[in-house]
């Protein structure tokens, strides 16, 4: 049976406190002792109970919640002593005092930096690298836990990393479900690559899965998991053709009037709600997964706004939105209906706004065909579809640009309200409007 014993260095630093010391006894052949990295003053040690004194009601706060946190710390590391002589199957192979010592030293230090197990596996997978990197991140972070929408979801975390990480390991892991972080080299990146291309990848998601495994891989070397590290880092992948993005689907002004403005009979009335969510980002350039956390408390007055402000959940940006005549009247609309936490709309999943945004396009026949060129590694991949079906959430935000950009907004006004963040992202609408005055010098000059 093994034991977990915690006593006071008898050695003090400046400040008076002592270092806490561990002892742990499994059997007659592995006894081993180390430093804990906590410290605490002789006088609040209770040497009898081998912890942190019990605290008095009397004394100040703020003494209270600091010896609670180091008692809490205490358990916490003892619990995780606890559960390493679990996981450590063959103690006995620790045959020098030195061998224990390094033992004792990567459990504690494994307490305080999860990361410095990844050190000790000589074959960790990526899958297994994966677990560790979420599990440091989330805590460093402070990333949000994800909504259970049903039974199967597998979304853990409500995080753009987490998200990416995702994507990576899901392909990586169909690429090679045994991939070794050591033997991660710059032709891994080149593998992965054309392992996305050979999918059937297009080449601007197959830029961003490299850009993503980049990032994490950098993550990863920074902390010493790469054998490679410098030259994954230094690599490059081979230029792709990227069509030049045109950004196509967005309503014309006379769509979005057809949009706003259509009286849905009661046959067809559960579909107004996604039209009006629609609208308003048409008219704000809200994503849609900040419409669905706004609050009508984010507004500056609930009878007569002029303006909200809210945190983009995509870049953290702290951005002040002002109203139009637009959005005001359905932000009228909505601001007396009560709705779940304080929300502005009743809520509308993502996947049942593009369903009823298809069905609504139909209805009003906006019928205009959207052409788009991509490509597949070397392949050119030309296809046409009708605005009906090409529709989606984020065609609001599109929608919103490009008519800034009509009435002769600058691409800067345009960012600081949309909180995009560099002029790249700017340029397919740019585009838009130079085809649009050259049509026009070419008709009326």
């Amino acid at each position: 049976m093994s034991t977990i014993n915690f006593t006071l260095s008898n050695c003090a630093d400046s400040t008076g406190k002592s270092q806490i010391l561990v002892r742990v006894s499994v059997s007659r052949t592995f006894r081993v002792g180390g430093k804990t990295k906590l410290f605490i003053k002789a006088k609040d040690w209770n040497e009898k109970e081998q912890s942190v004194r019990k605290c008095r009601k009397t004394e100040n706060i703020d003494t209270q919640r600091e010896l609670e946190k180091l008692r809490e710390q205490l358990n916490k590391l003892q619990l995780h002593i606890s559960k390493a002589l679990v996981e450590e199957h063959n103690l006995d192979a620790f045959e020098t005092p030195k061998d224990k010592q390094e033992w004792l030293q990567f459990v504690i230090d494994s307490f305080y930096d999860p990361s410095v197990k990844l050190v000790r596996h000589k074959a960790l997978t990526f899958d297994e690298f994966a677990k560790v990197f979420v599990e440091i991140r989330s805590k460093e972070e402070n990333w949000k836990q994800a909504k259970r929408g049903h039974v199967n979801q597998k979304k853990l975390w409500d995080n753009p990393a987490f998200d990416k990480l995702s994507a990576v390991q899901t392909q990586l892991h169909s690429m090679n479900p045994k991939l070794l972080m050591a033997d991660i080299t710059g032709k891994t990146l080149d593998d992965y690559q054309q392992f996305l291309v050979n999918k059937g990848f297009k080449n601007n998601t197959i830029e961003n899965h490299i850009a993503y495994f980049k990032q994490i891989l950098k993550w990863a070397n920074e902390r010493g998991y790469l054998k490679y590290g410098e030259d994954v880092i230094r690599h490059k992948v081979k230029k792709l053709k990227i069509a030049d993005p045109k950004a196509v689907n967005y309503l014309t002004w006379d769509e979005f009037l057809l949009f706003y403005n259509y009286e849905f009979d009661e046959l067809h009335k559960d579909l107004e709600l996604a039209r009006d969510r629609f609208c308003f980002c048409c008219a704000t350039s809200l994503r849609h997964s900040d419409l669905e956390v706004l609050r009508k408390s984010c507004f500056d007055s609930p009878d007569d706004p002029t303006s909200f402000t809210f945190v983009s959940k995509k870049t953290d940006d702290n951005l002040t939105i002002y109203l139009n005549e637009w959005s005001k009247s359905i932000y009228m609309k909505y601001k007396d209906i009560p709705t779940q936490n304080g929300l502005l709309f009743p809520m509308k999943s993502g996947d049942k706004m593009r369903k009823c945004l298809k069905k609504i396009a139909k209805m009003l026949n906006i019928d205009r065909e959207i052409s788009v060129t991509q490509y597949c590694g070397d392949r050119r991949i030309d296809e046409t579809s009708k605005m009906y079906d090409a529709i989606a959430t984020h065609t609001a935000r599109r929608t919103f640009v490009v008519h800034c950009l009509e009435m002769g907004w600058s691409p800067d006004d345009i960012m600081s309200y949309t909180g995009h963040e560099d002029y790249d992202t700017m340029k397919p609408y740019i585009a838009i409007m130079d085809s649009k005055r050259k049509s026009l010098m070419d008709s009326k000059f």
